[in-house]
Parts: C-alpha cells; sequence; structure tokens
C-alpha cells in the first residue's frame, strides 16, 4: 500500500469543490434522497443512510471504515467528491470505533461518529466535514460542505426547535406523497397499503397542523374502505388481518381523542369487537382468525389489540373485560424471565426481537393504569435492551414506534435518556430536504420493504419525534381535542 496521497491537484480540487458547493451554501434538494438499502437477513451487512450527505453505505462486523455502496447525484457527498466504492476511515481526522452487528450495541461504532460529526459540521460554520477516504490504493481528504442546521436542543428531545422542524418537514413530505385514494406507495401489492397509512396518519395527526386534517380524514376513508369494510360482526373468520383491524382503529381512536370527531366511532368499535372476537379460549390470537405455530400464535397481535382497546376505551368503547383477561393471561405467560421482556408467545418467550411487543403492552398497560409492577418490568427492559429498538419481527418501524410510545408512558425520564442515545440514528435519516430516509436494523427488514420503506420511514421517525410532545394518547396525551390548538 502506497504512503497518504495528498498531492496538490488533489487537494486543490477537493478544496475548489468544495467552495464551488459552499457559495450560496447549498440550495437544499427538494426532492429527498432515498438510499439505496440492500436486506441482510442473516446480518452479514448492514446498509444505512449517511444523513444529509445523500448517499448510502455499508458496515460489517468488526469494519471501523464505511463502504460507500451509493452516492445521490447532486447531494453533499456528489458534490464534495464522494464516489462509490470510497472507504471512508477517518471523520474530522478521528478514525471511527469498531462496528458490531450484534443487536444490542445499537449504532456505537462509526455510525454514531457520522451522525455526531455531521450534527455539529451542520450547526457550526463554515459547515463542513472532513472525511478522509481510502481510493484504491491512496488515501485522499474530502472537504464537505453540508447544508446549516441547528443541533438538537440541550433538552433534547424536549423544547427542541430542530425536532419542531424535522417534524414538520416529514409531515409535509407525508402529504405530498400521499394517492388520490389516501394510502401511501406500498412496497408490494396485496394488503401492504392497509398497515401504513395509519402510521402514516398518525404522523400527520400528530404533527398538529389543521392543513394536514384533509390527508388525515383521506388515510381514515381508505383504510375503511379498503379494510374495515369487510368486517362482518357475526362472523370473526370474515374481515382483515388483525395487524390492519389494529392498526386501524389506534388511528380512529387517536383521530377521535385529538379531534373530537365522533364520525367513526362505529367503525372503531367493529374494530375493536372484530379483534376481541378473535382471541380464543386460551388467550392465542394470530395473524387472522387462524392460529399459527401449532396453536402458539403471535403474541405482536395481542399487544396491538391491547393497545387499540385502550385507546378506544378514552373514546367510550366497552371493553370486552373476558377477551382482554384472556389475552393478557398469554402476554404474562410470554414475558422471559431472564430479560423482562415480552417474547414471541408463551411457547417461545426468549427473543432478541423484543422492544414492539414490550411497548406497546406497556403503553396500553399504562393507558389503563392496569398492572404498574408489569409495567415497570417491561419499561425497564425497554431501557436496558434500548439497542434492539429497531428488531421487531422483520420490521424496524413498529419497534421504535411502540417502543418510544411505552417509554413515554410509562417512565418520561427514561424515555429522555433513550431519546438522547437514539439521535444518531434521527441525524443520519435526516435527508437534505428536511425529510426522513429509512434505516433499519441489522438483520431482516422485510416487513418495511413490504409496506414501502419511504412513506413508513418518515412515519418512524416522525413519530419517534412526536413521542415527546403530550399529545397522541400514546405518547401521554389526557386532553381531548387538542387538534390545531398551538401551545
Amino acid at each position: 500500500m502506497q504512503g497518504i496521497v495528498m498531492a496538490t491537484n488533489q487537494l486543490s480540487l477537493s478544496l475548489m469543490i468544495s467552495i464551488t458547493f459552499a457559495s450560496g451554501l447549498m440550495a437544499q434538494n427538494q426532492v429527498p434522497y432515498q438510499p439505496k438499502l440492500s436486506n441482510s437477513k442473516n446480518g452479514v451487512i448492514h446498509d444505512f443512510p449517511l444523513g444529509v450527505l445523500s448517499a448510502t453505505g455499508r458496515l460489517a462486523d468488526g469494519e471501523r471504515a464505511i463502504e460507500v455502496m451509493h452516492v445521490g447525484k447532486g447531494g453533499a457527498a456528489d458534490r464534495g467528491g464522494l464516489v462509490v466504492g470510497d472507504r471512508i476511515i477517518s471523520i474530522n481526522g478521528r478514525h471511527p470505533a469498531e462496528f458490531s452487528n450484534t443487536t444490542d450495541t445499537g449504532l456505537i461504532g462509526p455510525q454514531t461518529d457520522l451522525a455526531v460529526a455531521l450534527e455539529k459540521a451542520c450547526a457550526e460554520a463554515p459547515h463542513q466535514l472532513w472525511l478522509g477516504v481510502q481510493r484504491a490504493l491512496d488515501t485522499v481528504q474530502l472537504q464537505i460542505a453540508v447544508p446549516p442546521s441547528p443541533a438538537f436542543a440541550e433538552a433534547f428531545p424536549n423544547l427542541c426547535p430542530k425536532s419542531t422542524k424535522y417534524l414538520a418537514h416529514i409531515a409535509n413530505h407525508l402529504a405530498a406523497t400521499q394517492r388520490a385514494d389516501g394510502s401511501w406507495q406500498p412496497g408490494v401489492g396485496g394488503d401492504a397499503d392497509v398497515y401504513a397509512p395509519a402510521f402514516c396518519g398518525l404522523t400527520l395527526l400528530a404533527a398538529n397542523n389543521k392543513s394536514y386534517l384533509p390527508a388525515i380524514k383521506k388515510a381514515i376513508s381508505f383504510v375503511r374502505t379498503k379494510s374495515i369494510a369487510s368486517i362482518n360482526p357475526s362472523d370473526p373468520k370474515m374481515g382483515p388481518k388483525n395487524w390492519q383491524t389494529a392498526s386501524s382503529a389506534i388511528l380512529l381512536a387517536e383521530y377521535q381523542l385529538a379531534t373530537g370527531d365522533e364520525t367513526y366511532f362505529g367503525d372503531l368499535v367493529k374494530c375493536c369487537d372484530l379483534l376481541a372476537n378473535r382471541v380464543t379460549d386460551n388467550g392465542t390470537m394470530g395473524h387472522h382468525f387462524q392460529i399459527p405455530y401449532s396453536g402458539g400464535g403471535l403474541v405482536i397481535i395481542n399487544v396491538q389489540a391491547h393497545l387499540a382497546w385502550a385507546l378506544a376505551e378514552k373514546c367510550g368503547y366497552r371493553i370486552n373485560t373476558a377477551a382482554w383477561e384472556r389475552s393478557l393471561k398469554e402476554v404474562k405467560k410470554s414475558v422471559h424471565k431472564k430479560t423482562g421482556a415480552i417474547g414471541y408467545s408463551s411457547q417461545a418467550t426468549w427473543s432478541p426481537d423484543i422492544s414492539a411487543r414490550t411497548g406497546a403492552m406497556t403503553a396500553a398497560l399504562a393507558l389503563r393504569n392496569q398492572e404498574p409492577e408489569l409495567v415497570t418490568q417491561l419499561s425497564e427492559a425497554l431501557v436496558n435492551h434500548q439497542g434492539r429498538m429497531r428488531h421487531a419481527h422483520a420490521m424496524s418501524s413498529i419497534g421504535l414506534i411502540y417502543g418510544f410510545a411505552g417509554l413515554k408512558l410509562a417512565n418520561r425520564k427514561s424515555h429522555q435518556l433513550v431519546m438522547q442515545k437514539w439521535k444518531p440514528y434521527l441525524e443520519l435519516c435526516r435527508t437534505s430536504a428536511g425529510s426522513a430516509a429509512y434505516l433499519g436494523g441489522k438483520r431482516n427488514f422485510g416487513g418495511d420493504q413490504y409496506l414501502g420503506l419511504p412513506s413508513i420511514g418518515n412515519a418512524t421517525v416522525g413519530l419517534m419525534l412526536a413521542s415527546a410532545q403530550n399529545n397522541l394518547f400514546q405518547h401521554g396525551g389526557t386532553q381531548k381535542q387538542w387538534f390545531g390548538n398551538r401551545k
């Protein structure tokens, strides 16, 4: 390997590019960069967005260098001279820490190092980032201009102007990309377009801007037509999957609580009753009516049903107590003794992807002021294993969405501390257009690909940011008809 190449012409070119790019400092792209991500089910590789650089990086276990897999045309990385195949070996003169594909380590390593440097460069003049790049046998220093943006507030996620603006950009993006029928573009066909609108609609609701009301109602109209309309109250074998039924109910309940509009209460009742009628005698639930895995079921369905019921109760719904208790019994039997988190089922209590199940159930119980000791135990498991937040049933979205909701309702101090640990994630997701790109976990995120990465990525980050507010009831809100009232 040759020595470090810092020829005058290379440095001059890099500086010239940087100066040219900095002039006017960077008119922000209006079309958000979408990272080119490969889903690694076995965790051999981990692809992720490089924040406002508008590029995609790749890491492998034990690596310290970020391999550049894709560079967005005209973005900061492109204009700063970064090319596909480069290996980022230093950031502002410092060599990154080692990356681990172990889920518990979260974003520790090059991802955190890059995110911290990006946040600082965006917040402080001259808004430039130095990257040491291994290119073939040479090492090149690149000076990259980045768009100005304030740092996260010291009290983050509370009282944070950057978070507020970030959420607003996300909401604008979701409103702009909503399809005419009220849905968002899914990754595949089938019923993939039904589950995501609930989270996109909740994000628009959480943004607390009356201009989004038509888009929220369009999302509700879509799930009513595409999903809820097929429910037959006398036949639980009919109707949508439990995934969609629960998510639709959560959206309808939060909408009614936020606006006071009871137009869709009948639909909310239909969803909640269907979920109750699908709880078996032993408390198990499945994707639909049938119970998979030799009757073992999926507790991820139970906990989403509980959250839907708890929110609906705030709207005036009368919970089916017998169904609640049967399901709760199954959930309790699914708690792993060592981690204190909720496992896959009572037949498979151990599972590394704990956050969605544990978070959603924590939120449901906290909303009802029920099982305080269990709530404490579950919230402590979320804190102790916060690195696993992105791993939930071949998805990252619901792990983060439900995980932070549960933390917020159970322990606001812990919620703040864990949110601060996840600032690097938020920074790497942030695009030069101000919205969010998708950043999946270290394992399988095929479920989110199924839903559509751009929309569910924005909803995930949006609801993480919104969890610091006290608006949505799943985020600790207690005031009804809050929507449109600026604080």
